[in-house]
């Protein structure tokens, strides 16, 4: 299965999965992808979603890997933008 068909299913579920759970679900997901031999630069050019930048920035962290074009897309993000609207 490709990256893309793969961000287009999170970005179908993703309203589905309340606004305080994403954060674990794209952890979840990205945890998923790494262990399935999908690169984090490939990973963060499939994905625009701030959840997804947020865990591969938090993996990338834990495991002591850089990665400035990770660092940059993470630093482009409104994390002040308040994205729980959508939840009904």
């Amino acid at each position: 299965m490709g990256l893309n068909l793969v961000s287009e299913i999170w970005e179908v579920l993703r309203e589905h999965i309340g606004p305080y759970d994403r954060a674990e679900a794209a952890d979840t997901l990205v945890n998923y992808l790494i262990e399935n031999n999908f690169e984090i630069e490939d990973i963060n050019g499939a994905f625009k979603d701030k959840e997804i930048t947020k865990a591969l920035k938090g993996y990338a962290d834990e495991n002591l890997i850089t990665d400035d074009a990770l660092d940059e897309d993470f630093d482009d993000y409104d994390f002040n933008d308040d994205d729980h609207d959508d939840w009904d």
